[in-house]
């Protein structure tokens, strides 16, 4: 089993299992607690907690400190969402859940996504 399911099972929302996998496999040590509010779809079924969580991870890689700073977050994350959009069809965690799509399944495939264009 995947260790960003495992989290998962083991009681972690969908974004907060996929930052917690993200530090484990980084060293890096980002709250996990910021993915808290964005499980089921930021709890009203609208973008997939996974989603979110797969693109907090991309801005912790390539986000930027200061406002002077070039933002070189979204061309990866444009990337990520069509990716997960051409797949799924949709971002939407009610859309999925109509769908099929389990989370253990879109976890997956959000963090091993990430993983791809990062190479974590």
């Amino acid at each position: 089993m995947e260790k960003v399911v495992k989290f998962h099972k083991e009681g972690y929302n969908c974004a907060e299992s996929v930052l917690k996998a993200f530090n484990d496999d980084t060293g890096l040590d980002i709250p996990v607690s910021i993915a808290s509010p964005f499980g089921s779809g930021m709890t009203v079924g609208s973008t997939c907690g996974a989603i979110i969580g797969t693109l907090m991870a991309v801005g912790a890689l390539k986000g930027r400190n200061t406002s002077e700073e070039k933002n070189n977050s979204r061309a990866l994350s444009r990337e990520i969402i069509n990716k997960v959009k051409e797949k799924y069809g949709t971002l939407e965690c009610i859309e999925l859940k109509k769908k099929g799509v389990a989370c253990d399944e879109i976890i997956k495939y959000a963090y091993n996504t990430l993983k791809e264009y990062t190479e974590v």
